[in-house]
């Protein structure tokens, strides 16, 4: 898979652990929306996370979905994007975290059921939201500019713009 984006920070020694996290994320729109999952400071990113042991990208890819969105993925429309490298300093410990993320335009069956998201995502009041490709990107810049530069919303926020790159093309 294409790499489209690596953030490095550099903000760490390079002789530190590290510690590798693959993740795969869906870009999927439904009636001209993106389906996004929110969380309850308003922040949103793609639905998505980490492919367990076991899995390839695309059982990751359906199983993450129906977790967090409800809907299947219909796994003939799965279209490969583009792979984002991310690498920092982990904010829990002194090592080195390091991302993968590949992320697929998919489409989904119509009907959904049961979200079924994790204690940790509860906590944070995921949910599931569609906005035009416009409104995400809005709404992680300001979150960006109200909160400073997390790194997932601010990797959300430099995927929804190479999205709105390749769409334009």
């Amino acid at each position: 898979m294409k790499k489209i984006l690596v953030m490095d920070e550099k903000n760490y020694l390079p002789d530190m652990k590290e510690i590798l996290r693959e993740a795969v994320r869906g870009i999927i729109f439904i009636n001209g929306k993106l389906l996004m999952i929110e969380n309850c400071f308003g922040e949103v990113k793609l639905p998505g996370g980490g492919i367990e042991k076991g899995e390839n990208e695309y059982q990751a890819l359906m199983r993450e979905v129906k977790e967090e969105t409800g809907y299947d993925v219909i796994y003939d429309s799965i279209r490969p994007f583009g792979e984002i490298e991310e690498k920092r300093l982990s904010t829990h410990e002194p090592m080195i975290w390091h991302q993968i993320s590949r992320l697929y335009f998919c489409d989904v069956a119509p009907t959904k059921s049961r979200c079924n998201y994790t204690e940790n995502e509860k906590k944070y009041g995921f949910r599931q939201v569609f906005y035009s490709l416009e409104e995400a990107i809005s709404k992680n810049e300001k979150m960006l500019e109200k909160e400073g530069r997390q790194a997932w919303n601010h990797r959300e926020y430099r995927t929804l713009l190479l999205i709105r790159d390749f769409e334009k093309r």
